[in-house]
């Protein structure tokens, strides 16, 4: 194929003579204009139409681009990093879920060689992978020196470079790679990134014919704009430039730190809250929208010396977790005496005695970990929420009026009314 440059307005096609080229002035000599006819509908058999082909974790499709947002510090390349080689060793590492192992090419623009092995290297050791493990599967290099841009500005016409693309594609061909996963999207291209008019055929028609072409998955790594005045976190619609980047895209997910909200209901500190990502699906068109899932930045120390992060599985730890229905009607006794307060700051503060009865390390006066602290809390307003429990005000010993909690009366489920016979 000839090396020419194509207005992304014209149709993407060969041309293999000079002066073949499309007439893009609009003077009537355009060849190659497609044939217009309407398609009457062949309405297909249901059972027969092929179905969509997730490759992982719901969000890497063949034949389609999805898209990663996330802010500066919030792990897309780590996150990146880890289901690349998940995908390759043929095991979802968050989940522990088997998959059928896929053929992944990571490609990054942004960090040197050197970090991108360090990175890898810190994901095999948190997760004990070996070169084994991910056989010839996994493909992974740093572009910074020499960056692939995949369109640019010629004469002030954004025009796609299809050598690049064609030789992409022919690369994932020859190895049959199942996923494409370009980080930061910023690095791929010299157009504008705020230009519809780029952006729309750079994604469908560059990426996307590739993509169809060849069966394969594409990802990109995306930043946010900047944040509106007030705003704590990102949507996938705050992505940066035009909107067409991610209307171009199947699937769409943002990355987020725990918010300081959710940290205090979970006791867990300032410091170690940015450490918790939060991974929200916000664009699922080929798919169903998915609930929040998180992961924890942890750190492994190599034997170089060097100290990495990487991604291990977390999840909001559920309350009551060994709680039976025998400890909840235990935690109504000790409130039938009506001893124990409302108010987390008295002696006799009704979380105490739950605790205790509940075997968790809660104490008046002890050295309670925020968490555990949290747990109880949290557990003591689901049972207010749910009538277990209730508060009433009365008198204390000295007559002051106080808070206490008391148990409420269960209402018994009414077993459904037999019909009369007539």
């Amino acid at each position: 194929m000839n090396n020419i440059n194509i207005p992304f307005d014209v149709p993407l096609m060969d041309f293999d003579e000079p002066g073949d080229e499309p007439d893009i002035m609009g003077n009537g000599h355009d060849h190659h204009r497609p044939v217009i006819k309407a398609q009457p509908y062949s309405w297909p058999d249901p059972a027969r139409i092929p179905p969509r082909q997730f490759l992982f974790g719901g969000h890497y499709i063949r034949k389609a681009i999805s898209a990663t947002v996330g802010s500066g510090g919030r792990a897309k390349t780590t996150l990146g990093i880890t289901e690349a080689i998940g995908m390759a060793c043929g095991v979802d590492l968050m989940t522990k879920q088997k998959i059928t192992p896929l053929r992944v090419w990571l490609v990054n623009g942004e960090e040197p060689q050197e970090e991108l092995d360090r990175r890898i290297a810190a994901v095999c050791q948190h997760y004990d992978i070996s070169r084994a493990n991910c056989d010839d599967r996994l493909f992974a290099q740093s572009i910074k020196q020499v960056p692939w841009r995949l369109a640019k500005l010629v004469n002030n016409a954004a025009t796609l470079d299809h050598n690049l693309l064609s030789d992409i594609e022919a690369e994932i061909v020859a190895n049959k790679i199942d996923v494409v996963m370009l980080d930061p999207w910023v690095s791929f291209h010299s157009v504008s990134e705020s230009s519809n008019e780029h952006m729309d055929p750079l994604i469908k028609e560059g990426l996307g014919g590739v993509a169809d072409r060849t069966g394969c998955a594409f990802e990109i790594f995306h930043h946010p704009g900047k944040p509106k005045p007030g705003q704590a976190e990102n949507v996938v619609e705050d992505a940066r430039g035009a909107s067409a980047i991610i209307f171009a895209v199947r699937s769409a997910r943002v990355l987020n730190f725990m918010t300081p909200d959710e940290a205090k209901k979970l006791g867990i500190g300032e410091n170690e809250r940015r450490l918790h990502i939060r991974v929200s699906n916000g664009k699922a068109n080929m798919g169903p929208l998915g609930k929040a899932t998180w992961f924890k930045l942890k750190v492994e120390n190599l034997p170089n010396g060097d100290e990495v992060a990487c991604s291990s599985p977390w999840k909001p730890p559920d309350p009551f977790e060994g709680v039976t229905t025998a400890d909840m009607h235990k935690c109504r006794k000790l409130a039938q005496t009506g001893a124990y307060r409302a108010d987390p700051r008295s002696p006799d503060w009704i979380g105490y005695a739950i605790a205790g009865v509940l075997k968790i390390k809660v104490s008046h006066g002890g050295e309670n970990s925020t968490e555990d602290l949290a747990r109880i809390k949290r557990i003591l307003k689901t049972w207010f929420t749910n009538k277990v429990l209730k508060q009433e005000k009365r008198g204390d010993k000295s007559r002051k009026e106080r808070t206490f909690v008391v148990p409420r009366r269960l209402e018994r489920r009414r077993r459904p009314s037999r019909p009369r016979c007539r």
